[in-house]
């Protein structure tokens, strides 16, 4: 207990330096830990679940009239269920990484939880079982969710967007007039969503089982 005083007062530390240092190492201690990820992922899946499959349609029009709202309700909550779809998704993948990283079986690669929107990146370095084609463009389709279509009515620039559709375009197999995809005509929702999502939570329990009983 006497070592960290001595250590700042020979270092010249201060109390506020101290108190940063007990801070980033909470904090680190965050970012690698499995269940904070699964804790996250979970809410968001519960929230995603009400927005997709449990409002009523009186309930939103009475919303929409007292707010008041002139939108459509429908689209409105069909946006936030994707946007925290893809947010569930994404973060129960980077549970799965944090687990293998902590257990010792990630790829040796793979030493931290990246900071990135990419399922399908993801997904490899959490060792799931290899996607198909369909799963693959909807990564594709979630990421995009997350990096941009969720929040703004663009991307970044143009050459982002073109980076996208060719991505999409080779998992397509056709040549197709390039056009902004709707993320709803293509499949995701709920069942499409929780099929990936199902996926990786029951990887992440198999392995807490296998190494923590």
């Amino acid at each position: 207990m006497m070592l960290l005083p001595k250590l700042a007062h020979a270092s010249g530390f201060c109390e506020s330096s101290k108190r940063a240092m007990m801070r980033d190492s909470l904090l680190d201690l965050r970012r690698r830990a499995p269940l904070h990820f699964e804790a996250k992922a979970d809410n968001a899946r519960f929230v995603a679940y009400l927005l997709g499959n449990a409002l009523p349609s009186e309930v939103l029009e009475k919303a929409k009239a007292t707010l008041p709202y002139g939108g459509t309700p429908s689209i409105a909550t069909y946006e936030a269920f994707a946007r925290e779809a893809a947010i569930s998704l994404e973060l129960i993948i980077k549970a799965v990484i944090a687990q293998n990283i902590e257990v010792g079986t990630a790829p040796k690669h793979v030493v931290r939880v990246r900071p990135t929107h990419d399922i399908s990146k993801l997904w490899r370095e959490a060792k799931l079982p290899p996607l198909s084609v369909d799963d693959q463009r909807l990564g594709l389709l979630v990421k995009r969710i997350l990096v941009w279509s969720g929040r703004y009515a663009a991307p970044v620039d143009d050459e982002s967007y073109e980076r996208e559709e060719a991505e999409l375009e080779t998992l397509r197999g056709s040549a197709s007039t390039r056009k902004l995809l709707f993320e709803r005509a293509l499949g995701f929702n709920w069942d499409s969503f929780d099929r990936l999502y199902q996926v990786a939570n029951v990887e992440l329990w198999t392995v807490r089982q296998k190494y923590y009983g």
